[in-house]
């Protein structure tokens, strides 16, 4: 069977379901697209049709466009307005130097069942169009386009053709003026998962939504197909309510200033954090308690209810978010739930003195007029329970659903229109909040709505291997997807290999910090191309001021509601880092999570389950450069789990101190 895209017809009038069925008899070695044309109604259907390296235009009129009347000739037709619009637009996908070619490289074929018999044909070779009546049922398909397909056309020719025939497949950092063999487009996987689904589901379909979950790896170009998607529906739709959800502020702006550059009415596609879209449709005086509030909170009740109890305030907060995130009601309902393997083995005892915590955090907030923004999705929840009015969306995006809870996914749901649609990206790899989407999903058959990216485009070889190695030797397992591949014919140059600077003070490692930092401005990249994540998350602001005073350089702490300026270095908190990257990436202070680890304090199995958290977290950190990688420690020794082949400790003496390089005068 041919592959269509999208795999639906994008109309369901005369004759866009007949002719997307026919088109299905094409054997599987043929690829369809059609053209995503808004205004069907007026353009007719359209689809290049691709045979290795051979193609054709398959084209249909708006019904009663050319009048039945209208007795067609060979000359009639050609001088028909419409069929001259078609023959330009044909000849508009070709570069200048192959005009005189077009119609030999992509032969058009025009259905006109309105106007010519069901076996009645046109042909006029000179400009390449065979008019024929009918939609080339019974079989008739097949032979007839192998007969009418085009002469072979170089790949490049062919990456320009479906550069200008499918214009949303390029990548944003393409433009017009780059050389045809410079063209970045989505490659065949992206762009099925792009366009799936995108036709209006039937009232009388049994899902009560559409539902597409794209996973894959980091860099498999998983949030450039939510904003093109994003786009997509917009220009299909353009009175659809279309939301796009994040976790974090800097992803939210990055996503927003993504939608913005690809569509001139943006401002129709809300792009928010989770928590302040709850916020604004809540809407009143209540107030949400920040980290270092909630710190402060957590911290008293630990040595409130469990001084002489082997809970500190990272298991605490781990379990009231268990609670909060499945929007568990009651201690009975608590203790009854079943618990999954990454949740922590607590007595019933101690769990009961976890929900009488929770209950006195609840109060002291509640005295406060404050709430924790876990509680956010379900105060909102019930608010819709109750009766509040919210307009409906038609189309809601997720990027990064491993860190939506499923209370959050249940409010997501219930504010779709019926037979909406939602889009949800994923990689549990870079998941650290102990969620998981099958079981937020569970109500759906989530497997047969999903489509994995294999192919990761950001990190380069040597900073996948070193990812790869790192998340091997924490978990102890084998990686389902792996990001190196073991058929990468290139060696790796040792320049190229990520670096391990590891020092005696935290005083040495900024020093080095900024010394790297000038010494790649001096080596031509610029401010913008550099992203600092910061594992010590009190100390961002600061650092971002030190850099600007020390190397006279624009640098931007990506906090709150900031937008992201061109030419700047940034700066983020390690967990907010999700959705960023750069060509460089500095990870400071890992000082910071390598000691949490070691805290006498822990459980062996809290111990554990913090442990995978910063394997996802760390992962989630390393693969947002896509060139050069640098890890900053300050410790007595390098942690075993740092030390890895092509991760190069070039800091390290034989005391395992390091030699501090300072910026040149």
């Amino acid at each position: 069977m041919a592959q269509i895209i999208p795999e639906e017809s994008l109309t369901n009038s005369h004759p866009g379901p007949q002719l997307h069925f026919c088109l299905s008899e094409l054997d599987d070695s043929f690829i369809c697209r059609q053209h995503l044309a808004s205004r069907i109604e007026l353009t007719g259907l359209r689809y290049w049709v691709k045979h290795h390296k051979k193609s054709l235009l398959l084209a249909t009129f708006p019904e009663q466009s050319i009048s039945k009347e209208h007795k067609l000739d060979k000359e009639k037709l050609i001088r028909h307005p419409l069929v001259t619009e078609l023959i330009n637009d044909r000849n508009a996908l070709f570069p200048d130097s192959l005009q005189n070619h077009t119609s030999q490289l992509l032969p058009i074929i025009l259905l006109l069942p309105e106007n010519l018999a069901a076996k009645e044909t046109i042909y006029n070779k000179e400009v390449g169009v065979l008019a024929i009546g009918g939609v080339l049922i019974n079989g008739a398909m097949p032979v007839v386009f192998k007969r009418c397909l085009g002469i072979a056309a170089s790949e490049q020719v062919n990456q320009i053709l479906l550069s200008r025939f499918c214009p949303e497949l390029l990548i944003k950092e393409s433009i017009p003026k780059v050389q045809p063999s410079r063209l970045k487009l989505l490659d065949l996987q992206q762009e099925i998962a792009l366009k799936k689904d995108l036709t209006e589901k039937s009232i009388s379909s049994a899902s009560p939504f559409s539902l597409n979950v794209l996973t894959g790896v980091a860099g498999s170009g998983k949030s450039e197909i939510l904003i093109k998607r994003a786009v997509l529906l917009l220009e299909q739709c353009p009175k659809a309510r279309i939301l796009v959800l994040s976790h974090n502020k800097s992803m939210s702006n990055t996503l927003k200033q993504s939608i913005g550059l690809l569509s001139n009415n943006s401002e129709a596609i809300q792009c928010l954090p989770f928590h302040e879209w709850c916020r604004k449709l809540l809407g009143g005086t209540w107030r949400y308690v920040y980290e270092d509030q909630e710190i402060e909170l957590f911290d008293l009740m630990v040595k409130r209810h469990f001084e002489h109890e082997p809970l500190n305030r990272i298991g605490l907060i781990r379990e009231i978010n268990f609670i909060k995130d499945r929007n568990i009601k009651s201690e009975t309902d608590y203790l009854n739930t079943i618990r999954s393997s990454n949740s922590l083995a607590l007595s019933v005892p101690l769990r009961k003195r976890i929900w009488q915590a929770m209950i006195d955090i609840d109060t002291h907030l509640k005295d406060r007029k404050s709430s924790l923004w876990g509680d956010a999705a379900a105060a909102l929840l019930k608010a819709v329970d109750d009766g509040k009015t919210i307009e409906l969306y038609t189309h809601i995006l997720i990027d990064e659903g491993q860190y939506f809870a499923p209370v959050e996914l249940a409010l997501i749901k219930k504010l779709l229109v019926p037979q909406g649609d939602l889009f949800i990206t994923t990689d549990p790899e870079q998941g650290f909040y102990n969620r998981n989407i099958d079981e937020e999903l569970s109500d759906l058959s989530k497997n047969e709505h999903t489509t994995q990216l294999v192919q990761h485009y950001r990190c380069s070889p040597a900073i996948s291997r070193v990812v790869d190695q790192f998340r091997t030797h924490r978990s102890m397992a084998s990686l389902e997807q792996p990001m190196y591949s073991i058929k990468q014919s290139e060696p790796i140059k040792r320049e190229n290999h990520p670096q391990l600077l590891h020092f005696p003070t935290k005083e040495d490692q900024q020093n080095r910090l900024c010394s790297e930092i000038h010494q790649l401005i001096q080596r031509g990249y610029e401010a913008n191309d550099i992203l600092i994540i910061n594992a010590d998350i009190q100390s961002t602001r600061l650092l971002a001021q030190e850099i600007r005073d020390a190397l006279h350089i624009r640098a931007t702490a990506l906090t709150g509601s900031m937008i992201f300026e061109d030419n700047t270095l940034k700066l983020s908190d390690i967990k907010s880092a999700t959705g960023l990257q750069s060509k460089i990436v500095f990870i400071i202070g890992l000082e910071n999570i390598f000691d949490e680890e070691q805290s006498t304090e822990l459980t062996e199995r809290e111990r554990h389950t913090l442990q995978s958290d910063h394997t996802h977290l760390l992962h989630m950190a390393m693969t947002r450069a896509s060139e050069r990688l640098y890890l900053l420690i300050s410790t007595e020794k390098v942690p075993n789990s740092l030390i890895l082949e092509g991760l190069d400790t070039p800091t390290l003496s034989n005391e395992h101190l390091a030699p501090v390089r300072y910026l040149n005068p």
